[in-house]
C-alpha cells in the first residue's frame, strides 16, 4: 500500500491507495508547525487505528509539501512509523511530464501532484484550480506540458484580509449569494468575494484557453481544494470537482517513478 501526504497550508491531507485509482480512505488533520515528528507520528498511528488498519501495511509513501518547515518533520514522522521509503516531490523527481515556467523548481508539488492526477484521469490540454488557502490555476498544453498559471489569495484568506483591514464590516459566514447585487452589508460581502473569485476562474480559464489556442470543447476543467464547493456552483464554466486530486495526484507521480526505475509492483 501507499501512504500519500499531502502538506497544506491549512490542513495536512492523509491517504491511503491499495492500488485502485480511488484512496481507500482520507482524513485531514490541522497543519501546525510547532507539532513535532512524534506528534505527527501519534496523529497518524491513531487514524490507522480508527481504520484498523496495521502499519506494517504499507510499503511506501509520497509526499507533497508547500510548508517547508514541516516537510522534514513528516517524513521523520513516517519514516518512524512505517519503516517505508519516502519520495517527496520536488527537483530530481519524475514526475511523467514536462514543467516549462521559467523557474520549474519554484513550482509548487501541490501544482505539480494536481498536474500529474490531471494527466492520469482525463489527459491534455487542461486547466486545474486548487481552491484553498491560496488559490492556484494552472494550464497543462496539448502536449502534456505543464505551461504556468496563476496565483492569488484563496477566498477564505480574502475574508480574513477584509476582516483584519477594516474597523466596521464584520465577519460573515460565506455562502453563495442570491443575487449579483447585495443588499445588506453579509450580501454584499458574499457577493464580492465568492462571485468575485468565480468570476476570477472563469476569467483566467477564458483567457488560458484563448493564450494556448484551445477550444472549449477539448479542454478538461479539473478542480480541488476545500472552498472549491462554495466557489464553483457560481462559476459558468463546468468544473470537474475531486477532493482527492492531489493525493491522486501523489501516486501518479509515485508510479511513474516505480516504473522508470523498473521496480516490480
Amino acid at each position: 500500500m501507499l501512504l500519500a501526504v499531502d502538506i497544506g497550508n491549512s490542513n495536512i491531507t492523509i491517504g491511503v491507495f491499495a492500488g485502485g485509482p480511488e484512496p481507500a480512505f482520507a482524513y485531514h488533520l490541522a497543519t501546525d508547525v510547532s507539532r513535532s515528528a512524534d506528534e505527527y507520528a501519534i496523529l497518524i498511528l491513531n487514524i490507522f487505528k480508527i481504520r484498523k488498519l496495521e502499519t506494517q501495511a504499507i510499503d511506501d509513501a509520497a509526499v507533497s509539501s508547500v510548508v517547508p518547515q514541516l516537510t522534514r518533520v513528516l517524513e521523520e514522522a513516517i519514516r518512524g512509523l512505517f519503516h517505508c521509503r519516502v519520495l517527496t516531490i520536488g527537483a530530481g523527481v519524475k514526475t511523467g511530464f514536462n514543467i516549462r515556467t521559467e523557474a520549474p523548481a519554484e513550482v509548487g508539488a501541490d501544482i505539480i501532484a494536481n498536474a500529474a492526477a490531471a494527466l492520469a484521469r482525463v489527459g491534455p490540454p487542461a486547466v486545474i484550480a486548487d481552491l484553498g488557502t491560496v488559490t492556484t490555476i494552472f494550464a497543462l498544453d496539448r502536449r502534456s506540458v505543464l505551461v504556468g498559471g496563476v496565483i492569488l489569495p484563496g477566498v477564505y484568506a480574502s475574508l480574513e484580509g477584509l476582516r483584519s483591514s477594516t474597523a466596521q464590516l464584520p465577519y460573515v459566514s460565506l455562502k453563495q449569494p442570491a443575487s449579483v447585487i447585495g443588499r445588506n452589508t453579509a450580501d454584499c460581502i458574499c457577493s464580492g468575494l465568492v462571485l468575485g473569485h468565480a468570476i476570477s476562474l472563469d476569467g483566467f480559464t477564458d483567457r488560458f484557453m484563448a493564450e494556448l489556442k484551445l477550444e472549449p470543447a477539448e479542454t478538461a476543467l479539473l478542480a480541488t481544494g476545500g472552498a472549491a464547493p462554495l466557489i464553483l456552483g457560481a462559476c459558468r464554466h463546468h468544473f470537474q470537482y475531486d477532493p482527492h486530486l492531489t493525493l491522486k495526484g501523489l501516486s501518479a507521480i509515485f508510479e511513474n517513478t516505480r516504473q522508470r526505475a523498473g521496480r516490480n509492483p
